[in-house]
């Protein structure tokens, strides 16, 4: 868990990146930015706000050594030597650019802002943050003249949305260190984490409970609603939660045993965490809040091919198996499913 509350703004470099597919020209500034204390607590906000809603650490990587990815050496540096803040801000303004390929990658204000005072798990860091903005927003300002009041347009930066980001913690530094990122504007999905940061999840708990759920998703819409119907489906996936939301630990054949306990689905089960990086991760401690972020993304629709949909509740699967039957009609030669209720609810 990371602990921004007593969070120090050390230094801030700000310049602007162009896209390099259509030769356009890059702003590097000459020295560092000084803010005002009211802009000071806006940026932190800008800046933070989204990293505190992630869930899952990432870690800097490269196929050969860790000193050839290019942000993970300018950001040892900076940690280093605060007073290289602004030359090697400039080196990961210029390496941006050289991922910009894509002509759907947009020109931006790039700030590059050194922090101290970060707590992660007990242990107090530094950070580097690498933010992007691209969007710009235009907004009305009010002032007085001498008889009326006088409105302009302007364009400028929302601080309620950061397009893209990162913090970058001074800790695990030979394993990569650890990061977290945001991307909100995924017109090129591999731009940002994979091609400029080079970066993958730290696969640790967090990481574990995400993609186990994500593993019991999509076994239940490929092996167990095609053996059986929706209501199994739902079954399975209540019977999962239950066990992920009523454990802090989560062994494999524990839950094959109480969840699976059909041999030969228990056994394409545990062939499906191959798919998902699971292979050698059978006991790991359950990450309560990438479960709870996990549980929104299940799917619990039935979508018909008449654009009808149901949505069932996979927390009560007995209201499926109880008030749901599912039948053919031979003189329409139609599926269908019936709906047993006493009233309609607002």
């Amino acid at each position: 868990m990371v602990n921004f509350s007593n969070v120090q703004l050390k230094g801030l470099a700000i310049h602007r990146v162009s896209n390099k597919h259509r030769a356009e020209r890059n702003f590097i500034a000459q020295k560092l930015t000084d803010v005002s204390e009211e802009v000071r607590e806006s940026l932190l906000r800008y800046f933070l706000k989204p990293l505190k809603r992630s869930e899952e650490f990432f870690r800097f990587q490269h196929e050969e050594s860790l000193e050839f990815n290019e942000v993970y050496s300018y950001a040892a540096a900076i940690f280093e030597e605060g007073e290289s803040l602004l030359r090697e801000s400039a080196n990961i303004l210029i390496h941006l650019y050289r991922q910009s390929t894509n002509p759907n990658i947009k020109s931006g204000d790039v700030f590059v802002a050194h922090f101290s005072e970060i707590v992660i798990d007990d242990e107090l860091v530094e950070g580097l943050g690498i933010f992007k903005a691209e969007q710009k927003n235009t907004f009305l300002t009010v002032t007085e003249g001498e008889e009326e009041l006088l409105v302009e347009q302007l364009e400028g930066i929302n601080i309620e949305k950061l397009d893209k980001g990162c913090i970058i913690f001074n800790t695990s530094k030979n394993d990569g260190f650890r990061l977290l990122s945001v991307d909100s504007n995924n017109y090129d999905a591999d731009y940002w984490l994979h091609d400029f940061l080079n970066a993958d999840f730290v696969k640790d708990d967090v990481f574990h409970t995400r993609n186990y759920m994500e593993l019991c998703n999509a076994f239940s819409e490929e092996v167990v609603a095609p053996a059986g119907d929706r209501k199994e489906q739902i079954k399975f996936l209540s019977d999962s939660v239950d066990y992920f939301t009523t454990h802090d630990t989560f062994n494999f054949d524990e839950f094959t045993e109480r969840v699976i306990p059909d041999e030969k689905l228990a056994t394409e089960f545990k062939s499906y965490q191959t798919d998902f990086a699971l292979d050698e991760v059978n006991d790991f401690d359950i990450s309560k809040r990438a479960l709870k972020t996990a549980k929104r993304k299940i799917k619990s629709n039935i979508k018909l091919d008449t654009k009808i949909q149901i949505r069932l509740d996979f927390n009560n699967p007995e209201y499926s198996q109880d008030f749901l039957e599912k039948g053919f009609d031979e003189g329409r030669g139609m599926h269908y499913y019936k709906v047993y209720f006493n009233e309609e609810m607002e």
